[in-house]
């Protein structure tokens, strides 16, 4: 398995993250895991990806995805891995929220996950914040600073699912969107968005 950890503090944003990744991804399927009953629930493909656990699929592979830190589900990363692989499913990869500074005892998410795989990209991300007062709850999705942290983790992910099978922009993305994202991209790389 490989893996990608978003760490941060308390609000910085690593569900809401997590979700627009897994938007990106544009998962074939979505399955919530209830960890009391140690089983999966079909969700629909529109829901939100926060504050939980979940696997999705994505041009058959399968990605195991915590959005709601281990230490605020009260649960290990050992426990829900041991979960899922009792489930009899097969994680190809994992996207999993961590807090900065885990003080819970019994709690060392970086520590457990390395047990099962390997970390292709530890982002650590910081609250979005600025001076003016939005009325648009999400403002914060036109920034270039969530621009950046979203393409890299997608970009990160999108090269280790082609390494393992066939993925195309063109799969992804429509074919009149792809030079209009390519350019965004590049300028917020570049630093010169509008």
């Amino acid at each position: 398995m490989k893996y990608v950890l978003i760490r941060g503090a308390k609000d910085d944003g690593k569900s809401t993250t997590i979700d627009s990744v897994c938007k990106q991804l544009k998962p074939s399927r979505i399955q919530r895991l209830n960890i009391n009953e140690e089983n999966l629930e079909i969700v629909d493909n529109t829901i939100d990806i926060q504050n939980g656990t979940f696997i999705i699929e994505v041009n058959g592979k399968i990605i195991l995805v915590v959005a709601g830190t281990p230490t605020e589900q009260k649960i290990t990363i050992t426990v829900i891995i041991e979960i899922v692989i009792k489930l009899k499913i097969k994680i190809d990869y994992a996207i999993v929220a961590i807090r900065s500074f885990e003080k819970k005892d019994g709690f060392d998410t970086g520590n457990e996950l390395a047990k099962y795989g390997d970390c292709i990209l530890e982002e650590r991300i910081y609250r979005i914040d600025d001076d003016k007062n939005h009325d648009d709850e999400n403002w914060f999705k036109d920034t270039e600073v969530w621009n950046k942290r979203i393409f890299k983790i997608v970009s990160c992910l999108y090269n280790e699912l082609k390494d393992h099978s066939v993925i195309h922009t063109s799969d992804i993305l429509t074919t009149s969107e792809v030079p209009e994202i390519i350019g965004r991209m590049a300028k917020i790389l570049i630093g010169d968005s509008d």
